[in-house]
């Protein structure tokens, strides 16, 4: 799978979890529109051999004994499950996210924002890493220019999470971000520059 959406030819992000606010995180890992890729997966494979095996009898079974079927043994599996390595997936109609089990960080997939960053590598070869972004004083009116003249330097534009998702007092957004449909710069953060 290519880092970028092949749609608008914009890269996927990715941040550190420890760089936005830990509050948000957790609604992210553990919120109504976040769920276990691992589970999902696993309660789909089950729905498909209890429809293979029943499908493969000559008995005449209604949907609801199927339906009861599969939730015994959903429930059964439930019993002390353990998501393997804290994948985690996250949508709503704005963002789709990925927590990566293994703390590297969450890939900004879809969002309604982007800005331009440093690419990851090797890790997330193509993505551009939001804890890297350009450290600009300005950026040139005419974004398409300004991408132009950077794409040739390892440099990326990527999704990315506005200040919703980062806590002033602990965490602090580290780039300047841009509408998708527009690309009208939503917020110019005041960035140190070490």
């Amino acid at each position: 799978m290519p880092n970028y959406d092949e749609k608008t030819g914009i890269h996927f992000g990715v941040i550190s979890p420890n760089s936005i606010c830990q509050e948000t995180l957790q609604d992210l890992c553990f919120g109504s529109n976040s769920s276990d890729p691992y589970w999902e997966n696993m309660i789909q494979e089950i729905k498909d051999i209890v429809s293979e095996m029943i499908e493969g009898t000559a008995y005449t079974i209604s949907d609801d004994a199927k339906n009861q079927i599969i939730d015994v043994l959903t429930d059964d599996l439930s019993n002390g499950y353990e998501n393997p390595d804290g994948q985690m997936d996250y949508e709503t109609s704005e963002y789709t996210l990925h927590i990566s089990g293994d703390n590297f960080g969450i890939f900004v997939i879809k969002s309604p924002y982007y800005t331009f960053t440093k690419q990851c590598s090797p890790c997330a070869p193509g993505a551009g890493d939001l804890d890297n972004p350009i450290l600009l004083d300005t950026i040139e009116q005419k974004i398409p220019n300004f991408y132009n003249v950077f794409s040739q330097d390892n440099h990326v534009k990527a999704y990315c999470l506005p200040k919703e998702f980062f806590d002033s007092e602990y965490s602090k957004i580290p780039y300047r971000y841009y509408r998708v449909d527009n690309d009208k710069e939503e917020i110019t953060p005041i960035i140190e520059v070490k």
